[in-house]
């Protein structure tokens, strides 16, 4: 008889686990290929939905835009919610649950301090009571998108989007409520003054109110809109935290899509867009263009949705917001429409003085108030639940107990901020507003329709068939007068009634314009003035770079056309550069790559080109610079560098060879201006032979500036982030038509954007059927669907889709039918 030997053992042993492991990889991959075969990535064919009125037909054109035939707009909208669900489930689960405050049920202690920030704004909750006040037709259009959406979701089956797996999770029910809760989160995206509010209360604990608008600058330099000197007043109550601490814990694993909410939620700098319209007098058919690209995150997949919706009184194409039943930017056969964000002062933070006897109440103009209190609940993924109270003054919520930096700020024993926002208000019907929109037969009944809109206040401009060209900002803000009181540029003592709200401005005194004479209208989120009302909707207007260099193209040529169009929208000269090149071209180094740095950059114009070795040169230079200037601040320069550029007040200190911002306080000598800017230079050339290597011939803008979309949430897990975000070499700056904003400080390479164009698009009125568009993913919200990134290199090369109502090829069909047969 033989013994087997311990070699002949382990033998065996291998062996078992080489089958093993093979069965194992056999059934992985079987596994994977029934998931990629049974999943519905690109929903065709007939569907029985006995919910719908009638019948539905969507064709899918080469562009991959459903084009949706019912024949009624609760059928229309049933089916636009089918498809949001069945191509974006997850993108819709993952915002339902952002804008409900419940990530942490599944992604959670990571995201709790983004759920009780919106759960203490009561986002969901001001949603349920704006959507009571609804009219019942609107109801019944927001219940049928719904019940599309939870089909949507349902036939799905059990082969879900992948991102369900890896969370462990599935689909939510959604209810009207959810799209009037999600358009409260663009209202919340889309605004940001309240988070500069906190940013000069935390600058006047160090600074004078001289010294605070020279780090944040006022649109019309040394003409702030308030004369107030807010940090005196705040020196005098003793408002201040006497222990700050320096910084917040913030969770390196969450995308900057939802760090963005974590720490300066809305509060990113130049969120917004461009938009012009020229009239025939200036185009070569005599019939107007229109051009609209808004600047968003760049998510992965894309924040918008191109669909077609015809039904009787409906026949609108654009871009939808997957969670909203309406086109949001687009067109009809007679009109098109476009926006840009209007970034008025619509928030304002007060600050609530506690009674020391009694924590419960807070002064009131007229005496002791008792705050409003609730109680919410957090589910967290393997934790166990968080009860916290919300607090509420007569303003609005208590978010200084929420929100690490506000927190941080004050003397909490003494004190909170509470926040009021428009967007809250019970009268808020946005939504509706959009649905009047989709539904205008002209120009006239869609202006009509703008009076519905309330929140976020949007620069709407128009053109129609007829050659008309319009401007209308719709929206509410509250009345302010001109250099009376705060003005809404800090935050205000709660117990005095000069700065309550005494109302919003009327309709009518919004800025409009109707065929101006010059025979073009262009808006970029620069100040903008109603012709009857000489009191600005708010005191922090983006700088006019890309507004002034649209008018210097408008005006350059004396006809336009689709081609010249296209032009603007791909431009990359920056106006935020020019002012710098001066000082840029003058620096002297003796860094060893100085030389050939300074030669690469000797003809550089300020043009962000993707090629471009000055621009890269120039952005590092410039990112030193700026550094040197304002990292004194220590953590209120460092953890606002990226959602602030600092670059308007850059230029402004340059301007004085001498400002004290240039000297170093670490040195004994007296530095200036050029010292600073010479010292920057060398830091420039190490950071960039650190990241790029030692030969400056391989520093172009294109190898850094990399646009990033990305994925929610798992952009920043280990090569899952590679599998879902999508990059793409990009040219322009932060300052630039076309866009991309630098992330400086909140990321490892500083050059890279989040935050480009999300969307083009392009009319001619001549022929709408010539419209294009272009976005940085694809339609799909499928990872393994080619059609989750196919317009990405499109959109980095500024080319262009066809956005047609009578498409030339059908790709696909599906029909949605009440009846088997």
């Amino acid at each position: 008889m033989k013994i087997p030997t311990q070699r002949s053992g382990l033998k065996s042993a291998l062996k078992g686990i080489f089958w093993l492991g093979s069965a194992a990889l056999v059934l992985i991959i079987a596994a994977g290929t029934i998931y990629l075969i049974s999943a519905q990535t690109n929903p065709s064919g007939k569907r029985i939905i006995k919910s719908l009125g009638d019948s539905v037909s969507i064709a899918f054109d080469e562009s991959d835009i459903p084009h949706i035939q019912a024949k009624s707009s609760t059928d229309a909208l049933f089916a636009l919610g089918y498809l949001h669900a069945s191509e974006r489930s997850w993108q819709m689960e993952i915002n339902r649950r952002l804008a409900s405050g419940r990530l942490s049920e599944i992604l959670g202690k990571e995201t709790f301090a983004i759920d009780r920030f919106i759960r203490t704004l009561g986002i969901k909750r001001a949603a349920e009571k704006q959507f009571d006040h609804y009219p019942i037709a609107t109801k019944r259009l927001l219940q049928s998108y719904a019940d599309g959406v939870n089909a949507g979701n349902a036939h799905l089956g059990w082969a879900l989007p992948v991102e369900y797996f890896l969370t462990g999770s599935k689909p939510g029910h959604w209810s009207p409520t959810d799209s009037v809760a999600w358009m409260l989160m663009m209202a919340l995206d889309l605004g940001g003054n309240w988070q500069k509010e906190l940013q000069r209360l935390e600058l006047s604990q160090f600074l004078t109110t001289k010294q605070v608008w020279e780090v944040m600058p006022p649109y019309t330099p040394g003409e702030p809109v308030s004369n107030v000197d807010f940090a005196k007043m705040y020196q005098e109550i003793d408002v201040f935290n006497p222990n700050p601490l320096t910084r917040d814990q913030k969770s390196k694993k969450l995308p900057a899509t939802e760090l963005t909410i974590n720490e300066v939620p809305g509060g990113k700098e130049g969120i917004g867009s461009n938009n012009w319209a020229l009239s025939g007098k200036l185009t070569a058919s005599g019939k107007p263009l229109l051009a609209n690209d808004p600047h968003l995150g760049l998510s992965a997949p894309a924040i918008w949705y191109m669909a077609h919706l015809e039904a009787p009184g409906l026949n609108v194409i654009g871009a939808t917001l997957p969670g909203i039943p309406a086109v949001v930017l687009g067109r009809t056969d007679k009109f098109a429409w476009s926006f840009t964000n209007t970034g008025p002062d619509v928030q304002d933070l007060y600050i609530e003085q506690l009674d020391p006897k009694n924590p419960g109440v807070y002064r009131g103009p007229d005496g002791p108030l008792p705050f409003k209190v609730r109680q919410e609940i957090i589910d967290i993924k393997d934790e166990p639940s968080v009860r916290f109270l919300v607090k509420e003054t007569r303003h609005g919520p208590v978010i200084s107990e929420s929100y690490a930096r506000a927190k941080r700020a004050i003397d909490t024993d003494r004190f909170v901020l509470s926040l009021r926002w428009t967007a809250l208000d019970i009268e808020n019907q946005s939504v509706a507003g959009l649905l009047d929109m989709n539904h205008a037969k002209d120009l006239n009944t869609f202006k009509q329709a703008l009076r519905k809109n309330y929140a976020p206040m949007q620069n709407v401009v128009m053109a129609d068939v007829d050659g008309n060209i319009s401007l209308q900002t719709t929206g509410v803000a509250p009345k302010r007068t001109l250099h009376q009181g705060l003005y809404g540029v800090a935050p205000a003592l709660g117990w005095e009634k000069q700065y309550d709200w005494t109302g919003y401005v009327p309709f009518e005194q919004l800025p409009n314009s109707n065929n101006p004479e010059a025979h073009w209208i262009a808006t970029a989120n620069q100040k903008i003035l109603a012709n009857n009302d000489p009191n600005p909707l708010t005191g922090d207007w983006d700088l006019p770079t890309r507004y002034d260099r649209i008018v210097d193209l408008i005006q350059g040529k004396s006809t336009h056309d689709l081609a010249s169009m296209k032009t603007m929208q791909a431009d990359t000269l920056s106006l935020g550069a020019t002012p710098l090149l001066e000082l840029f071209k003058s620096v002297q180094s003796t860094h060893p790559l100085a030389q050939q740095a300074i030669e690469l950059s000797k003809n550089f114009d300020g043009d962000m080109k993707i090629d471009s070795s000055g621009a890269l040169l120039f952005n590092a230079w410039a990112d030193q610079l700026t550094r040197k200037l304002f990292s004194r601040l220590t953590y209120l320069f460092t953890e606002n560098y990226g959602t602030r550029s600092f670059r308007h007040a850059l230029i402004l200190q340059l301007q004085n060879p001498n400002s004290p911002w240039c000297n170093d306080p670490k040195t004994e000598q007296i530095e200036s201006c050029v010292d600073a800017s010479n010292a920057a230079f060398d830091k420039a050339l190490e950071q960039l032979s650190s990241q790029f290597g030692s030969n400056p011939k391989n520093w172009v803008w294109g190898n850094a500036h990399i646009a990033v979309s990305e994925h929610r949430p798992l952009s920043k897990v280990p090569l899952l982030g590679n599998f879902f975000n999508l990059t793409q070499p990009f040219p322009g700056d932060s300052f630039s038509i076309n866009v991309g904003r630098l992330e400086l400080l909140r990321a490892d390479n500083p050059f890279e954007t989040k935050q480009a164009p999300s969307l083009r698009t392009l009319y001619d009125l001549a022929d709408l059927e010539q419209s294009l568009f272009v976005y940085q993913t694809g339609q799909s919200g499928w990872v393994q669907n080619k059609l989750y990134r196919n317009m990405s290199a499109l959109w980095a090369r500024n080319e262009y889709l066809p956005l047609q109502m009578k498409p030339q090829k059908i790709s696909r069909q599906l029909d949605l039918s009440i009846k088997e047969k």
